[in-house]
């Protein structure tokens, strides 16, 4: 049981996201029907339900999302995202962690968590107004990752 005092105070929620690259190197991004990046491209993902890992809820939310069967083929990193709502509490703590996926199977449909699919070039990804910066972190850590540049900010220590 978790003592009282190490309860989280106020609202934490984590999330997954799936960096899916297709062809010519595209980014699949959605246009979020649901809060917290309502009307924003972003990359597909979505809540972790707590009776799920993290590994089992980027396959769901991809699915869910964007009709896609995936698989995960690496985590890209964690990211936190500090929100500001319009609820008692003001401030909403969103940690997402960002996954490599790779298509397995499905078909791309619409739905009313992602309203518009666009695939796109990271290049332009990362410049667009429209993507929230959280999303920009992760796409921007996935490029390193891919031209083989360690991403980590973290420091790896000899014992």
């Amino acid at each position: 049981m978790i003592s009282e005092r190490d309860m989280v105070k106020g609202k934490t929620l984590v999330s997954v996201a799936a960096v899916i690259e297709g062809k010519a190197k595209k980014i699949l991004t959605v246009w979020e029907g649901d809060m917290p990046y309502h009307n924003r491209w972003v990359i597909p993902g979505g809540y972790v339900k707590p009776e799920e890992t993290v590994q089992e809820a980027v396959v769901r939310e991809v699915r869910e999302e964007t009709g896609l069967e995936v698989i995960s083929t690496g985590v890209i990193g964690i990211y936190d995202d500090f929100i500001v709502t319009d609820e008692k509490d003001g401030s909403l703590h969103h940690i997402i962690i960002g996954y490599k996926a790779k298509i397995v199977g499905g078909e791309i449909t619409v739905t009313r968590e992602s309203m518009e699919y666009a695939w796109i070039d990271l290049k332009e990804a990362l410049k667009s107004a429209r993507l929230p910066e959280v999303f920009k972190r992760i796409l921007s850590d996935f490029k390193k990752q891919r031209v083989g540049k360690i991403c980590s900010r973290f420091r790896r220590r000899y014992f």
